[in-house]
């Protein structure tokens, strides 16, 4: 019933002699002596929808005659409205009214410029945020699902068995699109603030979904969504969506970076309200548009907010996006009751349409929790039962606070019936696959796919095959394991691995947080030194897309390695791992493992124990499998230590000691662009062959690394003592945006300057002639390979051009420093692959 009395009008406002569209032209209607309505957007469109009772809407634009049209009740229908300009009669001359967007921008004198800095003036005191505390309950829905579906769709053969998807397929309130949600979650939570110090944390106490696979699961998909289309704060100097950061209108530079325009006077429930319209100076830049609904008034609350991406904007697949946001007075401030984002997504022939809503109760000011409450919590946690009520439908009839509408009842049917189609299922097992790189069996993941089959100069062409259990086989107990062979050197090689986790998993057991234990042994070659400090994977030497290279390399090892590591993660983002490894690596190709008085080590023999300690305080992360990914938008500072001792015991053949250390940082420059830093350093204590010591991160193929020298060779360089910093600027697009012609293609400036400085003892560098330690490598041909960097850093820097068809990055890197080297490149063309909005 409640769906049925839902009323929708869509549309265009253009001038009735030009055709020229009108934006921010005001539309509006009364229920029940309340006004209430939106504006239209860049292109003069519009959408209203309403479970109000109304029989009229009024379009109204400065400068033209208000314009009435009456509509139908509880449906959908479109209205294309036609204005009237108004003519102004004088005793000698008869002037007309100009559209005020198209008139020559004018800052100073503006009286809505003039208004902004007003409502930016109270902000503090018209914000929740301006309190010394606050709290409120959220309940919020989310949808996805595919859109661009055709009207004639259930006619398709493929259609045949599932043809009853297609009475739940609807036009998009933006495009007018027909979609199907496919992706439905429901969730509860409660929200605490404290102003000084700055706290602020959301518990996920609840939460329903419904979706086509696992790997769609809540707790990987949560901080992705919260990303894409997260809550909105149009009181903070920024908002951010779709991984990006956007200048607000609240900000203090908002005047500088938005045209405003005040665009009508309106009264809306029982509050006269001033509309002020705004867009970006540049429509290419990475901007908002939309308008604030004000009281007119000494208080300039914002009543109403509405934004939208223009439609030329350098965010990337967005083809539409609707944000609204209602706010009531509640004891002479505005208090935020409902929101709705709506968002149509489309990039190469893929559409996308998204849909998050939320209303906020119980919501109370200034009455604090107690004060060992506010410690240690991250922006966002879920309690341990959150899934407890998932299937209790009784459950969360009582506890929402907003209806559902027909479609919403309608999809968690409908995917429970497509679960059961054979070929609906291939076809979404091998879509995820391709995404998410493991193939859905029941309870075995089967992959990583890309890592099947590859291609190196020692091994041949490998192919390799490995599964992993999930929660469908047990809550605490996983298996992981692969076999691997190689057509050239003819050897099996394999890795078996045994995990217990001491907490319940909903999906895999490196959900945050973790409580792991890990046992694994490992018979297989590798490239030593592509291991990244500081992160909880490591990058994989035979992924397909290791098989292409600028240079070849011959020097790999053989290892078998026994390791043995506990994980556990505290609900603040920090972590402690501890670990021991036992470990034997023969040398292949060119690699030698001789000193300077001929000894050869075959295997070379080690055995070491340590921990690491990582702090993440707030950093937004995407969990898929046991990569855990920092999101674009997280910009948390992160931390981290690590130490080991390589012990001469059970037929170890040397003993050191390594440390190190690692911060990391991402910043949000508003239209300026974005900047992130890296500093790492460390050291090795004791007299250790260059296997022990850090063999600094190369790489020799063609796709770009963001997190490697890409003009250094494997093993060119080793120090015992080194710093490192990575510094990596993307523009937005800021530069290239005002030139023209070029600014349509929305491509992205960037650059990055990367050096490292490092040294070796004495001791410890086998030039000097210490009988004990390890020749350097050598090529075929007898010439050393391997450097040092105590001359100088080693130094490469490279500009680059990304968001080539919004996807493509190619750069220029450079190096600068010791360009003497043999077989070494003084600069180079990279290419990456990036999907970002």
């Amino acid at each position: 019933m409640a769906f049925s009395q839902h009323t929708v009008v869509k549309g265009k406002v253009v001038d009735v002699e030009t055709g020229e569209t009108l934006p921010m032209a005001t539309i509006s209607y009364v229920s029940n002596g309340e006004t209430f309505g939106t504006t239209t957007d860049l292109n003069g469109n519009y959408r209203l929808e309403s479970d109000k009772i109304f029989d009229y809407v009024t379009f109204q634009f400065a400068g033209y005659k208000p314009y009435k049209v009456k509509i139908n009740r509880f449906t959908t229908q479109t209205i294309n409205a036609k204005m009237e300009s108004e003519m102004i009669s004088l005793p000698k001359a008869e002037v007309k009214a100009k559209r005020r967007i198209k008139e020559r921008y004018k800052r100073k004198g503006n009286p809505a410029v003039e208004l902004i800095k007003k409502v930016q003036k109270q902000a503090p005191k018209n914000s929740l945020t301006g309190f010394d505390y606050y709290q409120y309950d959220e309940y919020s829905k989310l949808e996805l699902g595919p859109s661009n579906l055709s009207d004639s769709l259930a006619n398709k053969r493929f259609m045949k068995n599932i043809k009853f998807v297609c009475d739940n397929i609807y036009p998009s309130e933006l495009t007018g699109r027909n979609y199907l949600s496919m992706y439905f979650v429901e969730s509860l939570s409660k929200t605490y603030y404290r102003k000084d110090p700055y706290f602020i944390t959301t518990e996920v106490t609840d939460t329903k979904d419904v979706l086509l696979s696992k790997f769609l699961d809540f707790t990987s998909m949560e901080a992705i969504i919260d990303n894409w289309i997260g809550f909105v704060d149009v009181y903070k100097r920024s908002v951010n969506l779709f991984n990006n950061e956007y200048t607000s209108p609240m900000s203090p530079i908002a005047t500088l970076y938005y045209h405003f325009y005040i665009v009508d006077t309106v009264q809306y429930e029982n509050e006269n309200c001033i509309v002020l319209a705004f867009t970006p100076s540049n429509q290419m830049d990475m901007g908002l548009c939309g308008s604030l609904w004000i009281t007119n008034d000494t208080s300039y609350m914002v009543k109403k907010v509405q934004l939208q991406i223009p439609k030329h904007s350098g965010t990337n697949y967005v083809e539409a996006m609707m944000f609204e946001q209602e706010y009531k007075k509640v004891d002479s401030i505005m208090i935020p009751t409902r929101y709705k984002l709506v968002a149509d997504i489309f990039y190469l022939g893929i559409a996308l349409h998204g849909k998050r809503s939320g209303v906020f109760t119980n919501i109370e000011i200034n009455k604090p929790m107690p004060d060992d409450f506010y410690v240690g919590k991250p922006q966002k946690t879920r309690t341990k039962d959150f899934y407890s009520h998932r299937d209790d439908e009784e459950y969360w009839k009582d506890k929402r606070t907003d209806s559902l509408s027909l479609h919403e009842k309608l999809i968690a049917e409908n995917n429970e019936k497509l679960k059961k189609n054979p070929r609906f299922r291939f076809l979404t097992g091998l879509a995820f696959a391709i995404g998410y790189n493991y193939i859905d069996w029941g309870a075995l993941d089967i992959g990583p796919v890309f890592n099947m089959l590859s291609y190196n100069e020692i091994e041949g062409v490998r192919m390799r095959f490995g599964a992993k259990t999930n929660t469908r086989f047990h809550k605490h107990i996983f298996l992981e394991g692969y076999m691997a062979y190689g057509t050239l050197d003819e050897r099996v090689k394999y890795r078996g691995q045994f995990m217990y986790s001491f907490n319940d998993k909903v999906n895999n057991q490196w959900e945050f947080p973790m409580n792991l234990l890990t046992l694994s042994f490992t018979h297989d070659t590798d490239i030593p030194g592509r291991e990244i400090f500081g992160y909880n994977f490591k990058y994989a030497y035979d992924s397909f897309g290791n098989s292409f290279n600028r240079l070849g390399n011959k020097k790999m090892a053989f290892f078998d390695k026994f390791k043995m590591m506990y994980d556990y993660e505290f609900k603040y983002q920090m972590g402690l791992k501890f670990f021991a490894e036992y470990q034997e690596q023969v040398p292949l190709g060119d690699l030698t493992f001789v000193t300077n008085s001929g000894k050869v080590y075959d295997p070379f023999t080690t055995n070491s124990i340590g921990f690491e300690f990582r702090f993440a305080h707030n950093e937004k992360v995407q969990q898929i499998h046991q990569y855990r990914y920092p999101l674009a938008g997280s910009v948390a500072p992160v931390f981290t230590i690590g130490y080991s001792y390589v012990g001469k015991f059970l037929g170890s053949d040397y003993e050191c000691h390594k440390l190190q250390a690692m911060f990391s940082k991402r910043w949000f420059f508003s239209i300026l662009g974005i900047a992130d830093i890296n500093v790492t350093g460390g050291a090795v204590i004791g007299d250790a062959p260059y296997p022990l010591l850090f063999i600094h991160r190369a790489n020799q193929g063609i796709y770009y690394d963001e997190k490697a020298f890409n003009l250094m060779n494997y093993y060119e360089f080793v120090s015992q003592y080194y710093v490192q910093g990575m510094f990596d600027y993307t523009f937005n697009g800021f530069l290239l945006n005002r030139v023209p012609l070029v600014g349509k293609l929305k491509l992205r400036e960037v650059f990055a300057l990367k050096a490292i400085w490092g040294d070796i003892s004495k001791e410890c560098n086998p030039v000097n002639g210490n009988p004990d330690m390890f020749v350097f490598p050598k090529n075929s041909a007898g010439e050393i390979q391997t450097y040092t960097l105590e001359k100088e850093p080693y130094v490469e820097g490279s500009i680059g051009i990304g968001n080539i068809f919004s996807i493509l990055r190619i750069d220029y890197v450079r190096r600068f420093t010791y360009l003497d080297n043999p077989e070494v490149s003084d600069w180079g063309i990279f290419f990456s692959l990036k999907v970002k909005f």
